[in-house]
């Protein structure tokens, strides 16, 4: 009956992966011989389900009495998703901290050996950071679920309450939450930290010139809301590893951090002082290309219309992405 496997949903959910499918056959096994000590042999009715459910209790409290253990800082239920994002952040933060070293090395190998301490205290500090903050944003969400669970155990509990299993439109792909994180940690690490990458790469007679095209002294006073929205975004993803669904709440905390990334696009994007005002000059000086000339004249204007270009594309990004995740509400029941 679709009222029993929501029970035996909403249990093995909060246990751990690992343990799911054996819990899930014995629980199957121990609702189906309470029923049949209940009906002695007659038809199962809806309120034999509902009696032999409330006996069991609530499927947290079942949940915890299965993993033996009731206090945890990151629970079994939110453990798995933990772990994930913990690796996938790490092995981020390493491989976008080593493919700027490199890229560094080979544009100017002046001192290998302070470059590469350099490149193990950045690696060592980013990735003590990255541990300490996904453990943050972890022990934050259980502890928002725990007081919520606190709030629910006021009340007796109900077969009425249980949840209803996730439609499979309504599924949130395992894949979409891990290519966010990644791409806010390589875009973290890029803008506040390899700044000097961001920029026309020249080679020229063994000589490496980059052209950068942001003002970084400027730029650098935006990178404090870049962590924020960094925070914000990778939270977004945490919540949709754990739920697995999409819920009202997380379409929208989706549609917050979209509207707050587009404000801070706008508001950083259209301050001229944040690009390079010397850029074509420092192109002719590169040997890039010759003042006065045709190229000149195309490059020139590519660059000013990219920069106002770059804004329309964002927004119309963040506009079809608004839209298709507002579009699931309908599919959330």
């Amino acid at each position: 009956m679709e009222l029993i496997k929501k029970y035996v949903y909403a249990v093995t959910q909060k246990l751990p992966a690992q343990q799911r499918v054996d819990i899930e056959k014995e629980l199957n096994g121990l609702i189906e011989d309470m029923l049949d000590e209940r009906t002695q042999g007659a038809p199962v009715q809806e309120s034999d389900v509902e009696e032999v459910l409330i006996e069991l209790g609530d499927p947290s409290s079942l949940a915890d009495k299965y993993r033996g253990k009731e206090r945890f800082l990151i629970s079994p239920e939110r453990f798995d998703p933990y772990l994930s994002v913990l690796k996938i952040v790490l092995v981020s933060v390493a491989i976008a901290i080593s493919v700027g070293f490199v890229i560094d090395f080979f544009m100017g190998p002046v001192n290998i050996a302070k470059q590469f301490a350099e490149y193990l205290a950045s690696l060592f500090s980013a990735i003590i950071q990255g541990f300490a903050w996904v453990t943050i944003v972890f022990i934050l969400i259980e502890h928002r679920g725990n007081r919520t669970s606190d709030n629910r155990t006021k009340k007796p509990w109900r077969p009425s309450d249980l949840p209803s299993i996730p439609d499979p439109k309504t599924v949130i792909k395992p894949i979409e939450p891990i290519l966010g994180i990644i791409f806010s940690v390589v875009f973290l690490i890029l803008f506040a930290y390899m700044l000097n990458l961001v920029g026309v790469h020249r080679f020229y007679d063994g000589q490496s010139t980059v052209i950068p095209v942001f003002n970084e002294e400027v730029f650098r006073k935006y990178i404090p809301f870049i962590w924020v929205l960094t925070a914000i975004g990778i939270l977004r993803d945490c919540m949709k590893m754990i739920t697995r669904k999409w819920t009202r709440q997380i379409v929208v905390f989706h549609l917050f951090f979209n509207v707050m990334s587009l404000i801070f696009t706008l508001i950083m994007f259209t301050d001229p002082s944040i690009w390079n005002p010397q850029f074509m000059n420092e192109l002719v000086q590169a040997g890039a290309i010759t003042e006065g000339s045709e190229g000149f004249q195309t490059v020139s204007t590519i660059w000013d219309r990219s920069r106002e270009g770059l804004i329309y594309v964002i927004a119309l990004i963040t506009v079809i992405d608004s839209i298709a995740t507002g579009m699931k509400l309908y599919r959330i029941k």
